[in-house]
């Protein structure tokens, strides 16, 4: 996606994998300097540990407490997180904003850390977090209860059966690695929600998952995790070159390379 980018826009740039294990971080980040790399992208299992060895931070990275984006800018290493704002990006573009709305968000790991920090910063107005262990639920609401005027709550998963939980929602956002090998979805009461909720799942597979096949039963509009990888990507891109990204180039390289067996 990114190489396909660089060749579109005749920039003189390689987008290369590097394997870093933990106890190696900090060389590897020194590296960017050393080696003068005009930024790299950050992934599981350094994006929190990663901001102790960077200069300064996107006001979004500090809420996240995670970076998946560093630029180098001069020997001075500016971390960033696109992943949220990939997130709303990707909303956007199918004609949805979370002003004023009411969102469920499945899950209280990282990513649904960086997501809550965009509803928040993108003015939703009620947060429910539904966990199988709530007090991480819990923990989550509290860390950003004052960051915004987004009221969030925080409920076990056994909430998702309540039709009273999901009348109101127009967003169901999973965050969970639930599904990806096909394991079945807890319980959730999709026929509870309006016709027009959004089931958006950050996992994405060649079919739908357990969490969106019920969805798209019901004949709600679902979306999986594509599009936030290509607009979290694009604004990756935009960082490090100072040019807009060419977003059909990417789309088109992403969807090939997914179609291709791993």
């Amino acid at each position: 996606m990114q190489n396909a980018a660089f060749r579109a826009c005749k920039l003189p740039y390689l987008y290369v994998p590097f394997l870093v294990r933990p106890k190696e971080l900090a060389r590897a980040v020194h590296g960017i300097r050393s080696l003068n790399l005009v930024g790299v992208n950050v992934t599981v299992p350094h994006k929190e540990r990663v901001i102790g060895h960077l200069d300064t931070l996107s006001t979004e990275a500090e809420l996240c407490g995670a970076v998946n984006t560093i630029m180098n800018r001069d020997g001075e290493l500016f971390g960033d997180n696109t992943d949220g704002r990939g997130f709303l990006a990707s909303l956007q573009k199918h004609g949805f904003s979370p002003r004023g709305n009411d969102v469920i968000l499945i899950g209280a790991g990282g990513s649904a850390r960086a997501v809550l920090v965009s509803l928040i910063r993108a003015g939703c107005k009620k947060v429910t977090i539904v966990n199988r262990t709530s007090a991480n639920a819990q923990a989550l609401a509290r860390t950003y209860a004052k960051v915004g005027k987004t009221r969030l709550e925080a409920l076990s998963l056994e909430a998702l059966r309540e039709p009273a939980l999901l009348k109101s929602a127009a967003l169901v956002i999973n965050s969970t690695s639930v599904g990806l090998h096909g394991e079945e979805f807890p319980a959730l009461a999709y026929a509870a929600t309006a016709r027009t909720c959004i089931f958006y799942d950050l996992l994405y597979r060649p079919d739908l998952t357990s969490f969106l096949k019920p969805a798209k039963q019901a004949q709600r509009p679902v979306y999986d995790g594509r599009g936030m990888l290509l607009h979290q990507g694009a604004l990756a891109f935009t960082l490090w070159t100072n040019t807009p990204a060419p977003l059909a180039t990417m789309s088109r390289a992403l969807a090939q390379a997914l179609r291709q067996p791993a």
